[in-house]
């Protein structure tokens, strides 16, 4: 299984909010809906063995699951509003407590250290994409992966010492969004699993 989890440093925390301004009144939901894009969809269908964790101001998390996920479409506009659906469940929720929204998507209280003890639980090695970090094409990458990254602010230092002690892993020498990351990511790890090296492309 492949899991990302993308922090948002000004996601909306109640569903009061239009779908026709999500990069302003929404605080940058649209971010969120295209990291949702990148995580799931392919040309022709979803990708069933992937799990993306958002983490809203460090307070609220909503846990999508390709194995089970339905109704996701490529416009951000409906994405967003299955996520103002699950912001909405988590209203009455009491802290730590999971709840179901729509197939596939369930929403709690909690911060990046819950998300990381339900990893570590599950046994998923973790990674921080970092532009400083290992360059990820040298690093070897178990089946059961998580990646950490951020929206289109930086890791906080509250980020980074929930972080602590994760390797860090860079994409390339440029920041690039958040999105394109979880593109990126993807795309190295089908050609490792398709058998694809540089020496089997020439």
């Amino acid at each position: 299984m492949r899991v990302f989890v993308v922090l948002s440093h000004t996601g909306p925390l109640s569903p009061d909010f239009p779908l026709a301004d999500l990069p302003g009144s929404a605080g940058r939901l649209d971010i969120l809906c295209r990291c949702a894009t990148e995580a799931f969809l392919l040309s022709h269908g979803i990708r069933r063995d992937v799990r993306l964790y958002l983490v809203i101001r460090g307070k609220l998390i909503i846990r999508l699951d390709g194995a089970t996920l339905r109704y996701l479409n490529p416009d951000e506009r409906s994405t967003a509003a299955l996520l103002r659906k699950a912001i909405g469940r988590a209203q009455d929720l009491a802290p730590g407590e999971w709840a179901p929204s729509t197939p596939g998507i369930h929403v709690r209280w909690g911060s990046i250290v819950d998300v990381r003890a339900e990893l570590e639980t599950g046994g998923v090695d973790m990674y921080v994409l970092e532009e400083e970090g290992e360059f990820i094409r040298g690093v070897p990458l178990p089946a059961e992966v998580a990646f950490f990254l951020s929206d289109h602010r930086d890791f906080t230092p509250e980020d980074l010492a929930q972080l602590e002690g994760l390797p860090r892993l860079s994409l390339g020498p440029l920041s690039l969004q958040a999105q394109t990351c979880i593109a990126l990511v993807h795309n190295e790890l089908d050609l490792r699993e398709a058998g694809w090296t540089s020496a089997s492309c020439r």
